[in-house]
């Protein structure tokens, strides 16, 4: 039987053989299932959010993370209580953590890397009340210089998946606490199968279309135009409405004739000769400039952004096969996006992903170690498999009386030269990468201050006795005595 070892906050746990399920895959945390058992009289107490490590027998660790949730169940009978425990690995720290930072290079960082930006977060954010959460950033990797990155208000985690999506790398925090950010080319499965190597069993071929696209557009949100000049002519005299050809997203002069005129933001300023609103693509005057007057804004507009790219090799393989346009099309909304480049990419990103009609492969192991995000290198000439390999899910159960047992899922990346390949040519662009094109981030900040509150009370006593002080909830005033007496 496998002989696990189950530890919640450091004390062991009577562990119920053949109940742990460990499973993760690409873009989701890992999580852990078990039971453990209590005997009267019952001391044992599991809360949510202490920490759960579980090893096998060799003494590795194969989990460890927090308890999710925790439900409890007594056999009165059996005179026994029985936990079943959800756990969840230490990546989900990052889901808890939100980031509203602006990173762009500086006089100061005259070159910020992804990496740079990576540790930051972990650095700035994942700290309150001057306590961190312990997380080691001592093997994220440079990667590629950025221009700019821009987070309101998202979770650390999200943070973390638009980063690794645009350089190519992955990331992930392992049950040691240590947050990885590495390339994927380098982000190697502790082995490989052959057909000699003895290592796997029950090995699937299969294929499908079901994510397949080989058109893919992103409607995103707004983009910001060149800096333009619209000018219109006043076609009454009492016009003090002009209307322009883009939403403004931002103006920086105005002019009637040529003559410089003082230009503000509606509803922020006043006593200006011209007012303009983000969003709008009217300009108001304050006072008609006359029938004929041309009236020029400078500024620059907003656009909807829409980006539409496609896989022509991969229409024309489908035309071929399949008669037709050759066709797969799919949209995807992120109104987050306010820049085109950074659409562009997203929509790469997809076909990147699900451009292809992959090779999936399933198979069963009991060598431990394989995670979603490693690379597999697959040689089974017998089955027509000769590459690499991504993991995209990893499922461990514990049979009784067996051994740790593995459901591995993994895909090839054959129509993309091999997924070291393309990995390696998509870390070594030498472009700089931009994430949400803002400049402005509200920040929430704690104020303290001190106040020092006095006041005096005089007693009285003309011969009377005095009442007692007033004790009565809402009878009290600051700078009131209130004081009553008798005259003698």
């Amino acid at each position: 039987m496998a002989d696990l070892v189950v530890t919640i906050s450091g004390q062991p746990a009577a562990y119920r053989a053949g109940t742990l399920s460990i499973s993760g895959s690409l873009g989701t945390r890992t999580t852990a299932s078990l039971q453990t058992v209590d005997h009267p009289p019952f001391t044992s107490v599991v809360e949510v959010g202490q920490v759960v490590e579980i090893r096998d027998e060799t003494g590795s660790l194969i989990f460890a993370g927090t308890v999710d949730s925790v439900e409890e169940e007594i056999d009165a009978s059996k005179r026994l209580r029985v936990k079943r425990l959800a756990c969840v690995d230490y990546t989900q720290i990052a889901d808890r953590h939100l980031v509203a930072y602006v990173y762009k290079p500086d006089e100061e960082h005259p070159t910020v890397s992804a990496g740079d930006v990576i540790k930051d977060i972990v650095a700035r954010f994942f700290i309150y009340g001057g306590v961190t959460e312990d997380v080691d950033t001592s093997l994220v990797e440079t990667g590629p210089a950025i221009e700019k990155f821009v987070f309101n208000y998202v979770p650390a985690s999200q943070a973390f998946d638009d980063i690794a999506e645009l350089a190519g790398y992955i990331w992930y925090i392992d049950y040691e606490k240590r947050l990885h950010f590495t390339p994927k080319d380098r982000n190697a499965a502790p082995f490989g199968l052959t057909e000699t190597s003895q290592n796997w069993r029950n090995l699937k071929i299969s294929e499908s279309r079901e994510l397949y696209r080989n058109r893919q557009i992103v409607r995103a949100g707004t983009a910001l135009t060149d800096e333009r000049t619209d000018t219109v002519i006043a076609v009454e005299a009492d016009q003090k409405l002009f209307e322009l050809s883009y939403p403004v997203g931002t103006a920086s002069a105005v002019t009637v004739g040529g003559v410089v005129k003082t230009l503000g933001v509606n509803g922020l300023h006043e006593g200006r000769d011209y007012y303009w609103s983000y969003g709008s693509n009217v300009l108001t005057a304050e006072v008609a400039p006359g029938a004929g007057a041309a009236v020029a804004l400078t500024y620059q507009g907003m656009f909807p952004i829409l980006v539409d790219e496609r896989l022509d090799a991969e229409i024309l393989a489908r035309r071929a096969l399949e008669g037709g346009t050759g066709v797969y099309e799919a949209i995807t909304d992120d109104p987050a996006i306010n820049v085109q480049t950074v659409a562009v990419t997203k929509a790469l990103a997809y076909l990147r992903k699900h451009g292809t009609i992959p090779q999936v492969i399933r198979f069963e192991t009991d060598a431990g170690g394989l995670r979603p995000g490693h690379l597999l290198p697959v040689n089974i000439p017998a089955a027509g498999l000769a590459d690499n390999y991504l993991i995209e899910s990893v499922t461990m159960r514990d049979v009784q009386g067996s051994v740790n047992r593995y459901q591995v899922t993994a895909v090839s990346g054959d129509a993309l030269g091999g997924w070291l390949e393309f990995f390696s040519a998509l870390a070594r662009q030498a472009q700089k990468f931009v994430l949400y094109d803002e400049d402005q981030v509200g920040m929430l900040k704690t104020a303290a201050d001190t106040v020092l509150v006095m006041d005096s009370a005089t007693e009285y006593d003309w011969g009377t006795v005095n009442r007692k002080p007033e004790s009565r909830v809402d009878r009290a005033h600051a700078d009131f005595a209130e004081t009553d007496w008798v005259h003698a």
